[in-house]
């Protein structure tokens, strides 16, 4: 999306979000900066650095390593990265959340951003009652 120009062509109130970390996308951010930089992407709708679209989109955190999770965060930003899970398929946590909550190295305001403030702010939710609704229902499932 951003190599092809989308988010030029997209507004930026369009609210995206990509699965699994967004793919190999944080990994392979530094080799689309390559054809931007020596072949003159910008002259073919791609005005800004590939790296400048980081603020588009979100991703969730659904990539089930430690390492791989402090990547995604330096990476994409502490806001742009909420919590997922590969629900209803088996492969995913047990307990959904759970990487995030045992991370040695996330502080604690962010691991809190990636587990609910994130995906508050992503949805346009009031926090006070989406605290409440998530309180409401982890007591029902108790």
């Amino acid at each position: 999306m951003i190599l092809s120009g989308a988010f030029e062509r997209l507004p930026r109130s369009l609210k995206l979000c990509f699965a699994h970390g967004g793919g190999s996308f944080p990994y392979l951010l530094g080799v689309s900066t390559m054809p931007w930089r020596n072949r003159r992407r910008r002259a073919r709708g791609l005005p800004r650095l590939p790296s400048s679209y980081v603020d588009r989109f979100y991703v969730d955190a659904a990539v089930f390593s430690g390492d791989a999770l402090a990547f995604l965060v330096k990476i994409m930003g502490e806001d742009r990265v909420m919590l997922g899970s590969d629900y209803p398929f088996p492969l995913g946590e047990q307990q959904v959340g759970s990487l995030i909550r045992s991370h040695e190295t996330l502080p604690m305001p962010t691991c809190e951003k990636l587990l609910h403030a994130n995906a508050t702010a992503f949805f346009g939710l009031d926090a006070g009652r989406a605290a409440v609704s998530g309180a409401a229902a982890a007591r029902r499932s108790a």
